[in-house]
Order: C-alpha cells, then sequence, then structure tokens
C-alpha cells in the first residue's frame, strides 16, 4: 500500500496523543496499590491537572521519539514534525542578515508566528534578525543533551506565554531532576559527500536527591561539530537538469585547462572597439593556459579553487553547557535555578581570491547608512596607455588610444583567506521559587538573557584599502573609464607578501555585530476557587514584566558606504511591556470541561490588546473526546520593523522582465550559430539579466499597526481499543494586518527605482550578434530588426515595512498509534502522523482582493506532509523504522506565476524542467532504519541508516543550490553510530 493511501485510510493528525511521552501520572506502592494521581503542568495552560488531556492539542516527542528519528538536532526535529515547515538552517544562513542560525517555522507562517521556549519561558532573540527584519529565536542555541521531551502546543496564540504565538508554541522540556553521570558519543558520515561528517559528544552529571537530601544539582554538556563541505565534493553532484539549464558551468570551472591554483597567472587583456562596440582580447605574455575559439579572440584562463564552502554547507562547532539546580526550602516552597550557555562558532571559506576583471558591465551598486539614498557604485579600473603593467599588443591598445582592460587572478593572499565566519554567543540565567500556601501553589522567576552575535565577512572591496592599492585614479575625458595609477603600489606580474598586505587592506576582514538582551519577571498562582456540583472550578493568575534591547551599531566604514556591496543593518530600540493573565477551568458537567483565559499585553505606543482564548473538551464516551479552542493574537511591530534605522542590503534574484527578454533574445540567436565562440557567448548571456543581485534600502515604519489573529481548532481523540488511538483537529487562523518586507518583485511595493547606462558588455553582446548575422557561415536566419537593450539593469531599489492585508491558513492534524503486545517476541509500536493543509491566502487590498488565490499545492506549500514510525522492541534490542513524506505540488508559485510556469511550458523559475517532472514537483519520502542494543543498564549502543533507500534530490530551479534540497538531503545514504554509558 503507497504512503499516500495509508495516510489517507488513516486520516488525520498532530504528531502525537499528549499522554505519549509525558511523565506518568499516578504511581502504585509496595502493596500494589494506586496511589493519589499527582498533577502535572501541560503546555498551553499554567493550571495543573489530573489528566494531561486538554482542550488543546499538543504534540510530544520524547527523546526516545527524537533518537528514532536519527535527528541530532533541534532542527532536524523540526523537519520531521509534518506541522512544521522547512525554516532557515545554519548552514544555508549565510549572506542573510541572521548568518549562522535556525530557526523553527510551524505552519508556514515564519518565526515569527512561532514561540520557542525552555521550560515553558523566553528565550533571547537571536543577535541579527532574519533579512534584517524577523527577530527569533536561535534554536541551535538549546541545551540538546538535556532535553527530556518536546511539547509542541499547535493552536496558537496561548494566552499563557504570549499571544504573538499564532502558528504555535514549542516547549522543550529538559530533565527536572538527575543522579549518577552518562556520556553519549555520536558520528555521522554520508555515502554521497565524502567531506561530510556531523559528530556530537555529551556529558550529563547530577547529584542530590530532591526528596531525601533536598536538592538536586546537574549539569549537562553538549559538543557539536559539523565538516564543511567543499564545492571539490559537489560541483558534479548536483542533479543533471542544472548542467543543462547551465552548459556553461562546469566548463567555466577550467578543470584540467587552467592555471591550477597557486600558480601565477598573468590574465587577459581586452579593448571594447567604440564604433561596433565589439570586444577584443588576448592572452598576457608569459600565459601558459591560452583559450582558443572565443569570437573575441584568445585569453588566459585559470582553474575555479575548489575549496569554496559557502554553497553547500559551512562548518560548525557548537558548544552548549546547562545547570540545573533544586532546594528545598522548609517544607512548602522550592528554590530553582538555570544556567545556559552556548557557543557557536560557523565558518566557511570563499573559495577562488578575487579576481581584478575590469568592470564593462554595471557597476556595483550598493545602499549605506551615511549616504542616504544616493546609490553607491564601484567599477574595477583600466589600464592607461602609460602604465608600466600595460603590455599588450599594438593592435589591441590602438582601439581605444591605449587604454585597455585587465582580467587578473589576485591570489597573493593565499587560498583560505577569502569566506564568512559567524560567532553567537547566548546565556540565560535564570532564578525562582516555587511552593504552596494552603491547596493553592505559587511561583515566580526573574531570567536574564541576551546573545552577542558577530559576522566576519572578507569578501568585498573596501575603496580607501583599493585605492591604496591601485591608485590614485583618475578619469579618461574621452570615454568616462576610471584608470588606474601608471604605477600602482600592487605589483602585478608577482606573488608576494608585499602585494598580499595591499590586498588585505583592499579586501579587508569586517565584522557586523548585533546585541540582544531579555530580562524578563514573572509570577503565577494557582489553585482551586469553588466546587461545581461536576468537581472543583481551579484558577491560575499572573504577570510578566519584560525589558527587550536590541542594538546593531553597523561597521563604521559600511555605514560611510567604503565596503562595496556591503551596506548592513543599524538598530538601537528598547521597550518595556507587561502582561496580565487569569485562566480558569471549569468542569460544567460531568463531561464538559471549561477552559477560558485572558490576557492584557501593553506594548508603548500602542494600546492595551485584550485577547481571549476559550477551549472546550466533552467526554461523549470513555473512548471518546471532542475537543475545541478559540482565541486571539497579537504581535506588535519588532523594533527592526517601526524602530530606527533600516536596512542596507542587496537583494538577489531581482527579475526585471524588459531587460530579461532583451537579453535572452540575443542569447537565442547567438545560440543558433554554427561558430562555436557565438555559442559560448550565448550560452552565457542566457538568462543572465532574469535574475540579478541589486542594491535595496528597506526604510521602517513607525506608523505599523500591530499584527492581530484569530485562531481556532475542533478534533477528537478516539480510543476504541485498547492497543488503538486516534487523533484528529482541524485548525483556522486568520491573521491581519500582516507586518511584511517590501515585495520588490511588484511595482506597487518599489518607492523609487534607479537603472545603470548601457554597459560596454552590453554593447559588445549586440556587435558580436551583427557580427553572426553578417557572416553567412554562421547559418542563422536572422529578423531584419536584431534584437538590442532599450535600457540599463536595474540598480537599485527602495521600499518600507507595510501592513500586508490578510492571511488566511487552515487545515488538519491527524495522529494514529497503535500498541501490540508479541508476547515472547516483545512489543510492536507503530504510529502514522500527518498535517494536510486546505488554504494558505493572502488579501492584499481591497484593489488586488484575495490576489493569489489558495497557494496550498503550488511550489514550497505541499497539500500533505506526513511521517510513519514503527518500533519494535524485543529483549535489548529496539529496532525503529521512520518515514518522512512529503507530498507532490505546482511548480508555480501561485495562479499568477502558473501563466509562465506550468506542465505546457515545462518550466520552473522560467527555466526548461526535465520531461518527466513537466507535470509537478515530485512528491518524496525518505526513510530511516536504526537499531539499538542495551545489553546493560549501563551501556548502550546504537546504529541509524539514514535516507535507507539512497533518494537523491531531484532538480528544482527555484532552490538555492538548483535541487530540491530544502527539504531533501543532499547527503544520500547516510550512517550514524551512537553509543552510550551510564555510570
Amino acid at each position: 500500500m503507497s504512503l499516500a493511501l495509508a495516510v489517507a485510510l488513516l486520516g488525520h493528525v498532530s504528531l502525537a496523543a499528549a499522554q505519549d511521552g509525558q511523565s506518568t501520572t499516578d504511581s502504585t506502592d509496595a502493596t500494589g496499590k494506586t496511589t493519589e494521581l499527582s498533577r502535572i503542568e501541560v503546555t498551553g495552560s499554567n493550571i495543573r491537572r489530573l489528566d494531561v488531556e486538554t482542550a488543546s492539542p499538543v504534540q510530544v516527542i520524547s527523546k526516545q521519539d527524537i533518537e528514532n528519528m536519527g535527528a541530532r538536532t533541534l532542527l532536524q526535529v523540526l523537519d520531521n514534525l509534518p506541522a512544521a515547515r522547512p525554516a532557515q538552517q545554519d548552514s544555508r544562513s549565510l549572506f542573510t542578515g541572521s548568518d549562522g542560525a535556525s530557526q523553527a517555522n510551524l505552519r508556514g507562517l515564519g518565526a515569527q508566528g512561532t514561540l520557542v521556549l525552555l521550560n515553558g519561558r523566553r528565550l533571547s532573540y537571536y543577535g541579527a534578525p532574519a533579512g534584517f527584519q524577523t527577530q527569533f529565536v536561535n534554536i541551535d542555541a538549546i541545551p540538546a543533551a538535556a532535553i527530556e521531551r518536546m511539547e509542541v502546543l499547535t493552536d496558537g496564540a496561548s494566552a499563557v506565554y504570549g499571544t504573538d504565538a499564532v502558528a504555535g508554541v514549542i516547549n522543550v522540556i529538559t530533565k527536572r531532576n538527575y543522579q549518577g553521570a552518562e556520556v553519549s558519543v555520536t558520528t555521522d558520515k554520508s555515502s554521497r559527500i565524502d567531506s561530510y561528517g556531523e559528530h556530537q559528544a555529551s556529558i550529563t552529571a547530577g547529584f542530590g536527591d530532591l526528596d531525601e537530601d533536598r536538592y538536586n544539582v546537574y549539569a549537562s554538556v553538549n559538543m557539536y561539530r559539523r565538516d564543511a563541505i567543499p564545492l571539490s565534493d559537489f560541483y558534479d553532484k548536483r542533479p543533471d537538469q542544472y548542467y543543462v539549464n547551465n552548459p556553461n558551468y562546469l566548463k567555466n570551472l577550467r578543470l584540467g585547462t587552467g592555471s591550477k591554483p597557486g600558480v601565477f597567472n598573468p590574465g587577459t587583456y581586452f579593448a571594447i572597439n567604440p564604433r561596433t562596440g565589439a570586444r577584443v582580447q588576448e592572452a598576457a605574455p608569459g600565459c601558459n593556459n591560452v583559450l582558443t575559439g572565443e569570437a573575441a579572440g584568445p585569453r588566459c584562463i585559470w582553474q575555479t579553487w575548489m575549496n569554496n564552502e559557502i554553497d553547500a554547507g559551512a562548518e560548525t562547532e557548537r558548544f552548549t553547557g546547562y545547570v540545573n539546580a533544586h532546594f528545598l526550602v522548609g517544607e512548602n516552597t522550592e528554590a530553582f535555578a538555570e544556567l545556559t550557555y552556548t557557543d557557536i562558532d560557523l565558518r566557511a571559506n570563499g573559495g577562488t581570491p578575487r579576481s581584478f576583471g575590469t568592470t564593462t558591465g554595471n557597476p556595483t551598486s550598493w545602499f549605506s547608512r551615511d549616504t542616504g539614498t544616493t546609490v553607491n557604485q564601484f567599477r574595477y579600473p583600466f589600464l592607461g596607455p602609460n602604465n608600466e603593467y600595460n603590455r599588450a599588443s599594438p593592435e589591441l591598445r590602438a582601439i581605444n588610444g591605449g587604454v585597455v582592460g585587465l582580467q587578473y587572478l589576485l591570489q597573493d593572499v593565499g587560498d583560505n583567506y577569502f569566506g564568512q565566519r559567524n560567532t553567537d554567543k547566548s546565556y540565560r540565567g535564570l532564578f525562582g521559587l516555587r511552593g504552596s500556601i494552603g491547596d493553592w501553589n505559587w511561583e515566580t522567576a526573574f531570567a536574564s538573557a541576551g546573545t552577542h552575535s558577530v559576522t566576519y565577512q572578507t569578501v568585498n572591496v573596501n575603496i580607501d584599502g583599493f585605492r591604496k592599492a591601485f591608485g590614485p585614479f583618475t578619469v579618461d575625458p574621452g570615454t568616462g573609464r576610471v584608470i588606474i595609477s601608471d604605477h600602482p603600489a600592487y605589483k602585478f606580474g608577482e606573488i608576494s607578501e608585499a602585494n598580499a598586505a595591499l590586498l588585505r587592506e583592499a579586501y579587508p576582514t569586517f565584522d557586523i555585530q548585533s546585541w540582544t538582551r531579555l530580562h524578563t519577571l514573572d509570577g503565577k498562582i494557582e489553585g482551586p476557587l469553588f466546587n461545581l456540583p461536576a468537581g472543583e472550578v481551579r484558577a491560575a493568575f499572573g504577570f510578566n514584566v519584560s525589558r527587550e534591547t536590541f542594538y546593531t551599531p553597523g561597521n563604521e566604514d559600511a555605514a560611510n558606504g567604503l565596503i562595496t556591496q556591503q551596506g548592513g543593518s543599524w538598530f538601537d530600540g528598547k521597550r518595556n511591556t507587561y502582561a496580565l493573565f487569569a485562566e480558569a477551568v471549569a468542569p460544567l458537567t460531568d463531561k464538559l470541561e471549561l477552559d477560558a483565559a485572558l490576557r492584557v499585553d501593553k506594548y508603548p505606543n500602542f494600546n492595551a490588546n485584550l485577547a481571549p482564548k476559550i477551549g472546550l473538551k466533552y467526554q461523549v464516551l470513555p473512548q471518546l473526546l471532542l475537543r475545541g479552542t478559540y482565541s486571539e493574537g497579537f504581535r506588535a511591530p519588532s523594533l527592526a520593523e517601526s524602530g530606527t534605522g533600516g536596512v542596507f542590503a542587496q537583494l538577489g534574484g531581482y527579475r526585471d522582465e524588459v531587460r530579461c527578454a532583451e537579453t535572452n533574445a540575443i542569447a537565442n540567436l547567438l545560440r543558433q550559430s554554427r561558430r562555436g565562440g557565438d555559442v559560448d557567448l550565448g550560452n552565457s548571456l542566457l538568462n543572465s539579466d532574469c535574475s540579478r543581485t541589486v542594491a535595496r534600502m528597506t526604510q521602517p515604519n513607525q506608523d505599523l499597526k500591530p499584527e492581530k489573529a484569530k485562531i481556532a481548532t475542533l478534533g477528537f481523540v478516539f480510543e476504541p481499543l485498547d492497543w488503538l488511538s486516534v487523533s484528529a483537529d482541524y485548525w483556522f487562523i486568520y491573521r491581519r494586518n500582516e507586518i511584511a518586507a517590501p515585495d520588490y518583485s511588484k511595482a506597487e511595493d518599489i518607492a523609487s527605482m534607479t537603472r545603470s547606462p548601457i554597459t560596454d558588455s552590453d554593447r559588445a553582446a549586440q556587435a558580436a550578434l551583427a557580427a553572426m548575422c553578417a557572416d553567412p557561415a554562421s547559418g542563422v536566419a536572422c529578423p531584419g530588426t536584431l534584437p538590442g537593450y532599450s535600457v540599463g539593469n536595474v540598480a537599485s531599489v527602495v521600499g518600507q515595512y507595510k501592513n500586508r492585508g490578510r492571511t488566511l491558513v487552515d487545515g488538519f492534524d491527524i495522529d494514529a498509534r497503535t500498541r501490540f503486545s508479541l508476547g515472547e517476541w516483545g512489543s510492536l509500536n507503530v504510529g502514522v502522523a500527518a498535517t494536510i493543509a486546505r488554504r494558505k491566502e493572502a488579501y492584499l487590498d481591497d484593489e488586488n482582493g484575495w490576489y493569489y488565490g489558495n497557494t496550498v499545492g503550488y511550489h514550497s506549500n505541499p497539500r500533505l506532509r506526513a511521517t510513519i514510525n514503527a518500533d519494535w522492541n524485543y529483549r535489548q534490542f529496539t529496532t525503529s523504522f521512520f518515514v518522512n513524506y512529503v507530498g507532490h505540488t505546482k511548480w508555480a508559485w501561485d495562479r499568477v506565476d502558473a501563466e509562465d510556469n506550468n506542465p505546457e511550458t515545462c518550466t520552473a523559475g522560467y527555466l526548461p524542467l526535465p520531461e518527466a517532472q513537466c507535470e509537478d514537483v515530485p512528491s518524496w519520502w525518505t526513510a530511516n532504519l536504526s537499531l539499538a542494543w542495551r545489553p546493560t543498564d549501563k551501556l548502550n549502543v546504537g546504529f541509524t541508516i539514514k535516507n535507507l533507500f539512497d533518494r537523491q534530490p531531484f532538480y528544482d530551479p527555484n532552490s538555492f543550490l538548483g535541487d530540491s534540497s530544502d527539504y531533501v538531503s543532499i547527503l544520500g545514504r547516510s550512517y550514524s553510530v551512537t553509543v552510550g554509558y551510564k555510570f
């Protein structure tokens, strides 16, 4: 039976019935009699309950569940939850603004709609917001070794924790009491990517018995390392269609033909004919790697340095320490404390050293803080006629009065200089008291949390340093071209330490630092109010006061516009927030229970917001429970969205339909030529102007309204047999005044735009086309009017944060679990969990309405996500089989995008697809198989095969690497070994 059919037969579920993985709520004494049930707390409520089922659906993932998934990090756990969506991961976070961190994303509503807690309390935001806008908790900073379980509240907008939790709450719960010591070591290796490795080691130790010694203290240390994946291990492992759509990709690596890394390469001289626009080039004297056959002439080529680690995966080292302490004070009071510290270090080699490539195309453009709305621009300069390094032939020099361009490899600083590094040091210290007064329980705590994030980049030019190495500059009055000094400090033609020192100033390592702080004081009291005929009414009352600060001073050189393509973000904000909440649980009848909560939030500059939450639980039969909730959410604009400062950064993937069409018209004619040089030029031009990087400025908006939401769930839990449990919940989220960054693909979101002029490269492409069409040997039937350029490329765009209408999402969660006793053969547990999305719609404004329509079933919004797990326990062995399934979608992002990307055109992202993928994005599944052996109470050994059937990513032109790696592993089949020992 297919996976999809199995899920359909079992119905819709949330991941785990709440009782699975919860601590036992009753105990048995020595005589075998059941003692009084203890009260426990469940995520989503402040009221201690005798049972673990609440009106709100709660998914529980135990430590054993995590091991069975083969997950090593919290992000990997979330990737295996049907209710979650793939989110940013640290290894793919470079150049995003929040480099080096991972996010949680429930219901596809983004990190800003998902609240992440540690033991029921908030954590500080990561230092750098995603996309310079979205503040989020870095889930990599949570102590993995100390985790007892995760509870995921999927109805959102908790009046207990905060009404900004629109999509849901992820509560990571650590061990409460631990004695003894244990160590665990794990290593993962890939069969497909040789360089990949993931390694973990943890030590946990504790002493003291809380009941007998009146205290317990334990500490946990977790060390994690992931090896980098360089280009050399990945360049030839992309899907075949990627190389079809990028025909020059492998060729341009110049492996085996270009000069090798570290070997001197004298470069290439060129000139642009001022009359025809044709490019003419020649290899510099002394070149041993001459490429011939190009229409412009021979040139000197070098191999790509294959140590680039930015694309496929950065190296990460992570250290997390966690201390938990509990002390009994008197008879009814307990003091507790937690301390968490995480140190993350992510590094990625940038690969090929920078080249001195005289600019004949668009200049590099960027915004910066102190230059306002003026766009900064930079061009690599030309060599003048009297430059001591201008050794071009007389024929080439004669084209432009002696002025020539130069392409030259600046490899003096070595092969490990360029790249990026991110460090993040985060902490949380918490101290609290809890106790009881009569039948009432109380608790209060103060917490201080913060993070310091630093991004170190060695990528771009520092204009002052560049001027020192190659200046002073002059401007050619005839052409307007920038000319370097005739006798620059940098000495072309040699590799030396003196040159390296100049390049370190021209391409410096600069830092971008960010700090966040969060101080909170909270308190609550919970107990019985009075009795109704059906039972006791219990209530909770509490408060929360917080002080939040966010400081990103920015880099001064970048602020002054001296770092090319690096604007950065500048924020300096702080605010106090206050909240009061109340909650009551009332048994209206012996079968019907009401759970009602009310929360008041006060943010500066906004009126106090009153948010209710109501839940009903109806025990129809002993085997059947009905439940439903309604709540309202509220999120004030973050300090990044409505404060002072702004975002000055690059916008990748900008599509200009005019330039895209004009360039592709030229390229497609050139590709029909029988002359090899024309075809190579056409391949290089194809789609080159369809996705460009431009300067962008996103301005904060102090007139933003807060987001508000309505959230509802309705479902049941059914246990018809002792060995079968099924739950199903419908969920609905309606969010209005959604705060969004500008969508620069839409003209209405762009406040202003600038374009570069038509460039030398543009004129050279037009000239090459004209020459081809004039040569009958090309075999191309050219039109009477040749295609050409009417405008230059877009250089910059400016926009502002805005409230974007409304968003509506809904769907179903389903969970089915069975438990079988196999007698002397042990026991078997089988579970199926699924999320079925029904709608995801965005109402833009009254003019456009629900413009995109329902995007469920379109790219990145699968209708079905599901998991199947089967665990067989036999003596000292546990065998687990885990399947993760993602349903198929259309290639288009929405009904508007479907005009260009659909089965008829067989395109996605405006690029051709393999014939077998024309219809849709294929459904996807992977399976993990694990075996755990516990020969003694102290020793455990585990072996896991991830992606058991070695399924390979398919082609996806919309993704980062051109494959489906957003939710499909690029590692192929991988193997993991774990050894643990308890002392």
